[in-house]
């Protein structure tokens, strides 16, 4: 699903193209889009979740392409569509990197939005203790990510994730210690960009890292 702060600006961008991809688009497809590639048929959705539901959508069943984009190459040519949408995709997949070089080679611009590291070490259930003394441990994050994404400069950087979090309370973060739930803008990462970006995978070697992030973090967000 697609934050609503960049809705409008996307709709300005796109509808003044001729070759929109969205990337992934599943249940939340954006109707701006003239191509769609996504691991399912468009039969297969039975109840769409529009991003705006009083426009039609400009794709349709012939644009739509069903393919796992981890799976080879993408049947396009280089730069052949105008912007490639890709939204909460990237942190799902098995390898980020080769589709990000691959929107790079068919797009020649576009959008990105996956959610931000902050949010996957999260856990926004109340009564996060109680619930964890008897069994019921909360969710921190989002357990089918694969994935930690931050942005630098232009650049998204991917970080395995491999379960470090969840084993110490010092390297994720409860609603009691944040005091409230997290915002959209705090939960997700968003890039727009032009003709190319930067893409890099990193690894956490020493476990001490996820304790930084965290405090670093809760003091950010709490000022």
């Amino acid at each position: 699903m697609i934050s609503h702060k960049n809705l409008n600006k996307i709709k300005d961008i796109t509808l003044k193209l001729n070759k929109v991809l969205d990337l992934g688009g599943g249940r939340h497809v954006l109707p701006y889009a003239t191509h769609v590639v996504d691991l399912e048929p468009l039969d297969s959705y039975l109840v769409l979740d529009p991003i705006d539901p009083n426009f039609k959508p400009r794709f349709n069943k012939k644009t739509w392409l069903v393919k796992d984009v981890c799976n080879g190459s993408l049947p396009y040519k280089d730069k052949y569509f105008d912007f490639c949408f890709c939204s909460h995709l990237l942190e799902d997949i098995k390898d980020p990197i080769s589709v990000c070089n691959e929107i790079m080679r068919i797009s020649k611009s576009g959008y990105i939005e996956v959610p931000s590291r902050q949010r996957e070490i999260f856990a926004k259930s109340r009564f996060f203790k109680i619930k964890s003394f008897f069994g019921k441990m909360p969710e921190i994050g989002y357990y089918h990510h694969r994935w930690f994404v931050e942005l630098g400069s232009n650049e998204l950087i991917f970080t395995p994730k491999d379960g470090r979090i969840y084993q110490d309370k010092k390297r994720y973060i409860t609603r009691s210690e944040l005091g409230r739930k997290m915002t959209d803008d705090e939960s997700a990462i968003f890039l727009f960009w032009d003709k190319s970006f930067s893409v890099t995978e990193k690894f956490i070697a020493n476990s001490e890292e996820l304790a930084v992030f965290k405090a670093a973090t809760l003091k950010k967000l709490t000022g």
